[in-house]
C-alpha cells in the first residue's frame, strides 16, 4: 500500500475513533486496543507531520492496518447502539510506558484488551492482565508469552505446538495407516517439530506411520523423489518453518513428480508466505494449514474491500480483517458478559469472518492460558486452491 494512502487511513481512523468515543456517555462496558502506531515519531509536539512529502514510517504500517480494521468495526458496533467505549493505545508510545497505559486502562474500568503487539510487549500485558484480572487477547503472535496460571490471557493465533497437534490430527483423520516421510534438518526448531510428531505418534500408538529423513545438504536435497517406483503414492511433510527450504523441497519434488502415481507434500503454517502457484511446483499436491481463512464472499468482507478500492485504491490486508473480526466479536462479548468474559470464551457467539475454537490450556491442574485450537487446511494442485476441512 502506498505511503500517501496510509497517511490518509490514519486521519480517517482518527476521525472515526473520535466520533465513536465522543458520542458515548452513561454507564457502559469498556474495551481497549493496543497496536504499534509510533505516533510520537510521526508527529512532533505541535502535531506537525515529521516526514517529508508522501513518505511514511514503515514500522507504522502493521499497527495502522490493525488500527483501521478496528475503527471500521467500531463504526459497525456504533450502528448497533451498544453501550460500549473503545480506547486505543499506541503500544510504541515514547511518552508513556506500557505499564502507565495499562494503569489508565484499569483506572478507566476496561474489561478486555485486544493486543496487536510484539512478543516482549505481550509478555508485559499478560502479566499486568493477570494482576488486574483484565482479559488480554493476543491477536497476532503465535506464542504464549510465557503465560502460566493466567486465565486472563488468550492466544488467538495458535502456537506451533497447537498447530502441530492439529496437523497430526488432520493426518490421522485422512491418512491413517499410510507411511508419512517427514523431512527435516539438524536445526533446533526442526528437531522440536520432529519431537512433537514422535511424542504424538507414541500417544496415539502409531496411527500415523512416520519415517524421518534429514536433508542437510544439496546432495540429499537433490536426491528427494528420485528413488521411487512409478506406482508409488508419495506422502511427505516438510518439518521446517523455513519457507526458503520449503520452496526448495517443493521445487525438487515437482521435478520428480512423474516418479509417483500421485505426490502430496504437506507444509507448515508459514507456507502461506510461499507463492505456491509458481509453475515450478506443478504436479505436486500442496497442503498447508492457516489459523485464519476468509474467502471474502460475505457482505461485510465485500464492503471492506469495496471501501478500500474506492477510497485508497488498494486492497485491505489480512490484518484489517483480523482487527475487524476481533473488535466486533469481543466488543459484543464484553457488552454481554462484562469483566466475566474470560469465563465465556468457549463458544461461537458473534462469529464474524473466522471460526475460533478457544479452549483452556492446563498446567498442573490450573488454567495456564486460553488458546484458539482452530486451523484451516488448504490444498493446491495445478492452479486450484480450495479448503479441505
Amino acid at each position: 500500500m502506498k505511503p500517501f494512502y496510509l497517511l490518509l487511513i490514519f486521519f480517517l481512523c482518527f476521525s472515526s475513533l473520535v466520533q465513536a468515543q465522543g458520542t458515548l456517555s452513561g454507564a457502559r462496558h469498556k474495551m481497549a486496543i493496543f497496536t504499534p502506531l509510533y505516533i510520537d515519531e510521526a508527529f512532533d509536539n505541535a502535531g506537525s507531520y515529521q516526514y517529508a512529502g508522501k513518505n511514511f514510517p514503515k514500522q507504522t504500517i502493521s499497527g495502522l492496518e490493525f488500527y483501521h480494521g478496528a475503527s471500521l468495526a467500531i463504526d459497525s458496533l456504533n450502528k448497533q447502539n451498544l453501550p460500549l467505549d473503545v480506547y486505543i493505545y499506541d503500544s510504541k508510545s515514547e511518552r508513556e510506558t506500557l505499564e502507565q497505559q495499562f494503569s489508565k486502562c484499569a483506572a478507566d474500568g476496561v474489561e478486555l484488551i485486544i493486543a496487536h503487539c510484539s512478543l516482549a510487549d505481550l509478555t508485559t500485558l499478560a502479566r499486568l492482565g493477570a494482576d488486574k484480572k483484565i482479559t488480554v487477547i493476543n491477536a497476532t503472535v503465535p506464542n504464549d508469552a510465557n503465560a502460566t496460571d493466567n486465565p486472563y490471557f488468550v492466544v488467538i493465533n495458535p502456537t506451533i505446538q497447537t498447530q502441530l497437534e492439529g496437523l497430526y490430527n488432520y493426518m490421522k483423520a485422512n491418512y491413517t495407516g499410510r507411511q508419512v516421510t517427514v523431512i527435516t534438518r539438524k536445526q533446533s526448531s526442526e528437531k522440536y517439530i520432529r519431537s512433537v510428531f514422535e511424542t504424538l505418534s507414541k500417544h496415539y500408538k502409531d496411527s500415523v506411520k512416520f519415517i524421518f529423513r534429514e536433508v542437510n545438504d544439496e546432495i540429499a536435497l537433490n536426491a528427494l523423489g528420485t528413488t521411487t517406483q512409478p506406482t508409488e503414492t508419495g506422502l511427505f511433510v516438510v518439518g521446517s518453518l523455513d519457507t526458503d527450504f520449503g520452496s526448495k523441497v517443493l521445487k525438487q519434488f515437482a521435478a520428480s513428480s512423474k516418479n509417483y502415481a500421485s505426490l502430496t507434500v504437506i507444509g507448515m503454517p508459514t507456507w502461506e508466505n510461499i507463492n505456491i502457484a509458481k509453475p515450478e511446483y506443478k504436479g505436486v499436491e500442496i497442503i498447508y494449514s492457516i489459523p485464519f481463512y476468509n474467502p471474502k464472499t460475505d457482505a461485510a468482507s465485500r464492503s471492506i474491500t469495496g471501501y478500500y478500492n474506492k477510497k485508497m485504491y488498494a486492497r485491505p490486508s489480512d490484518l484489517v480483517f483480523r482487527a475487524y473480526d476481533l473488535t466486533c466479536r469481543f466488543g459484543n462479548l464484553v457488552n454481554k458478559y462484562g469483566k466475566g468474559i474470560n469465563k465465556k470464551l468457549e463458544g461461537t457467539e458473534y462469529r464474524t469472518f473466522f471460526d475460533l475454537d478457544i479452549k483452556p490450556v492446563y498446567q498442573n491442574g490450573k488454567i495456564s492460558r486460553y488458546e484458539n485450537k482452530k486451523s484451516y487446511y488448504l490444498t493446491y494442485l495445478n492452479g486450484v486452491l480450495k479448503m479441505v476441512n
